[in-house]
């Protein structure tokens, strides 16, 4: 698993989502951008999250 915390991958989120709305406004809304960044992204994620151990408590509030 990869040493990025939590609020990295946020951060990474933000950015790629501020890349494709860029692009977007740049190049068209027919444009098409892969989504292979932000699975990977999300994919981390979702790891950190269910790596603590106090995650359950914060996901059934």
């Amino acid at each position: 698993m990869s040493d990025r915390t939590t609020a990295d991958l946020e951060r990474e989120l933000r950015m790629l989502a501020a890349v494709r709305a860029y692009r977007r406004d740049a190049e068209g809304t027919d444009m098409r951008i892969p989504t292979t960044a932000v699975d990977h992204v999300l994919d981390e994620l979702h790891q950190t999250r269910t790596a603590r151990p106090d995650h359950a408590k914060h996901c059934s509030r």
